[in-house]
């Protein structure tokens, strides 16, 4: 496991909400990052056309898969159950939990970040934290964020959404 590298990852059938909430909550944390540690997005499974379609209208590379979470840092975004994590999450680190989702069941040996709010996806907690923080969200970070509730709110029309 590397202290110096946390991966911040999505569901195993990751939807556009998850991997660009993954990409977003990665950027975030790599400018407000004092120490001398990389947040790299990852993806616990395949993409779907969207999901493709939408990084490559915004100049963004694809998250490599992670296959094994086993001795790996992490941070999960939206999801917080073991059976939507990557393979053995349980034998790797958690160090936070970002999700619009119900509370699930993973558990952890140490205090970790929990943020989970009850709004449409999310993609709306990332914009939240650039927001409380006063950072301009790079463009094509802002049309990852804004792609993802677009598509995770169906257009606001889910039963999901919230003013």
């Amino acid at each position: 496991m590397s202290n110096n590298t946390v991966y911040v990852i999505g569901h195993k059938n990751p939807d556009t909400d998850s991997i660009c909430s993954a990409i977003g909550y990665a950027a975030f944390k790599n400018t407000e990052n004092t120490a001398d540690v990389a947040y790299i997005p990852k993806r616990a499974g395949s993409m779907n056309p969207e999901t493709e379609f939408v990084l490559s209208r915004f100049g963004i590379e694809a998250p490599e898969l992670l296959e094994n979470a086993a001795g790996e840092t992490v941070i999960l975004v939206d999801h917080n159950e073991i059976a939507q994590a990557a393979d053995n999450i349980m034998d790797g680190k958690i160090l936070g939990i970002l999700d619009h989702h119900k509370l699930g069941d993973i558990q952890t040996a140490e205090p970790l970040y929990i943020r989970m709010m009850p709004v449409g996806c999310t993609a709306t907690i990332m914009y939240e934290i650039y927001a409380e923080k006063y950072l301009e969200i790079p463009e094509n970070i802002a049309g990852l964020l804004c792609a993802a509730i677009l598509s995770d709110t169906l257009m606001f029309r889910s039963p999901t959404c919230t003013e």
